[in-house]
Parts: C-alpha cells; sequence; structure tokens
C-alpha cells in the first residue's frame, strides 16, 4: 500500500502543474471576500496552470490570472 504525504505550502511555491486544496486564506476581509466570490476559499481544489506575477491558476475548470502581495497567503495542501 502506497503512503500519502502532504505538504502545505504558500500558493507561491507552488510549481507549474501541481494541484492542491486551499486550507487557509489569511489577509484582509476586503480581499479574502473578493477571492471567495472568484471561487478561491477554503476546500477549493487548484491547478497551478502558470507560477509567477501573476500566476494562472485553475478552479473548476476556470482559469484565473492571480497577483498575490503582501495583503494576502494562501495555503495549499499538495498530496504527493
Amino acid at each position: 500500500m502506497a503512503s500519502v504525504i502532504s505538504r502545505t505550502l504558500p500558493i507561491e511555491a507552488m510549481a507549474a502543474g501541481e494541484r492542491g486544496v486551499v486550507v487557509e486564506i489569511d489577509g484582509t476581509p476586503e480581499l479574502v471576500v473578493r477571492l471567495a466570490e472568484m471561487g478561491l476559499h477554503t476546500g477549493t481544489r487548484i491547478h497551478l496552470i502558470r507560477p509567477g506575477a501573476p500566476c494562472i491558476l485553475e478552479i473548476e475548470q476556470q482559469r484565473f490570472s492571480f497577483r498575490f502581495d503582501d495583503l494576502v497567503t494562501v495555503l495549499v495542501e499538495i498530496a504527493e
């Protein structure tokens, strides 16, 4: 039986092609609400298409361009 190792890291540290689940979003209430309106909230499954600033994320078969800054931190759990 194969074991599953998971790791949690900021979304900016993900590599192209990695998939994960958002486990925490920390930032100003306005930004957290805005991200949730766009579909990025705790429990969301994401696929990082292109890292960088801006990065390109796929959320529920929709692609979004995000430019994260010091005002918000998104932590993602990645299964290996």
